[in-house]
């Protein structure tokens, strides 16, 4: 990793003005400033924030970077309540939130990289991690405060809050067990993300306790989206007729693949039954009730914004890792319901 002198050398200026430039300081005159960051960017520099935090004024604003479109933001049934209730909780507390977007990992990485080095942010929150997480490394390795909103590696490592993804698979297709299903596919996300590969490992495990042979045929990755959900079902009805239940990922994906279905004549849940995550506000109100699993998103935004501004204002945190409870709400896109 270069240091700040280095920058400053490479960039022919003193270590001074990268210091400014890097706290937006708008004495640096324009054409010193392009070419401090030109250099930043290309020497891919992160600066350790756990020493400037000791002589930098806090901004009172939280950070949160969305894997989405723009448009798809406001109607996302996941990250809507998310920010509602983030930005609750940091009104509450004195803090504003500053919430970006991005379409892909690179342009996430460099919003984040340009909040950092501004200083627009005091922390940020995270979402959909992965284990082997490029953000969460640069995070660690400079001291910025952040809280995660998932599982990364063995979930010791870093703060974070989440739900228990493996019980809560595993109890959702038991469920389907005990109904008298016995060809369960599973739709996750895009392969890697945490939340998706352990609501599938709990899967897993609830058919080889089962004593059912993994038909790999049965288990399909999508989008987080409708339309992945629609074409993940698709896939699912051409290479496995015999398909008698979905666990989807989220409610989204799993109200694509229940219209794509319904929409072939199948009869819901008699034939096929189906099963997201997020107990989303629009599952009641599809021609077909939707059964969720509730993973109460507000408790989950709650405790990682108190637990990051704890973090900022060095007060103590207990428990590295903290588990809010999920429950099955079942409707009638499941058997036995009530």
């Amino acid at each position: 990793m270069p240091t700040q002198r280095e920058i400053a050398r490479l960039s022919r200026v003193s270590q001074a003005t990268v210091s400014r430039v890097l706290n937006n300081d708008p004495r640096v005159n324009e054409e010193a400033r392009e070419r401090v960051l030109a250099i930043v960017q290309e020497q891919d520099y992160a600066p350790n924030f756990q020493a400037q935090s000791l002589r930098v004024q806090r901004s009172g604003t939280l950070g949160l970077v969305v894997h989405r479109a723009p448009d798809a933001l406001s109607q996302d049934p996941f990250f809507s309540p998310l920010v509602v209730a983030i930005l609750q909780i940091s009104n509450e507390r004195g803090y504003h939130l500053c919430v970006d977007t991005a379409r892909t990992m690179r342009s996430q990485r460099t919003i984040h990289e340009e909040l950092l080095r501004t200083r627009r942010v005091d922390g940020l929150i995270l979402v959909e991690s992965r284990d082997f997480d490029e953000r969460i490394a640069r995070l660690v390795a400079g001291g910025f405060p952040f809280v995660l909103i998932g599982r990364y590696g063995d979930g010791t490592s870093v703060l974070s809050v989440d739900n228990d993804n493996v019980a809560a698979g595993r109890m959702v297709t038991e469920k389907l067990l005990a109904d008298g299903h016995r060809h369960i596919a599973y739709i996750g996300g895009p392969l890697g993300v945490n939340v998706s590969e352990d609501r599938k490992a709990g899967y897993k495990a609830a058919l080889s306790a089962a004593g059912l042979p993994m038909d790999n045929r049965l288990i399909v990755h999508g989008d987080f989206s409708s339309e992945g959900g629609q074409i993940a079902m698709r896939r699912l009805l051409a290479n496995v007729p015999e398909v008698d239940a979905v666990i989807s990922v989220d409610d989204l994906t799993a109200a694509g693949a229940l219209r794509l279905a319904r929409g072939r004549g199948v009869s819901v849940p008699e034939q096929i039954a189906f099963v997201g995550f997020n107990d989303s506000t629009f599952c009641s109100h599809l021609d077909t009730p939707l059964s969720s699993v509730c993973i109460n998103i507000g408790e989950l935004a709650r405790q990682a914004t108190n637990m990051l501004i704890d973090l900022i204002e060095q007060q103590p945190v207990d428990h590295h890792r903290r588990i809010v409870e999920s429950r099955l709400i079942e409707r009638l896109s499941t058997r036995n319901v009530g």
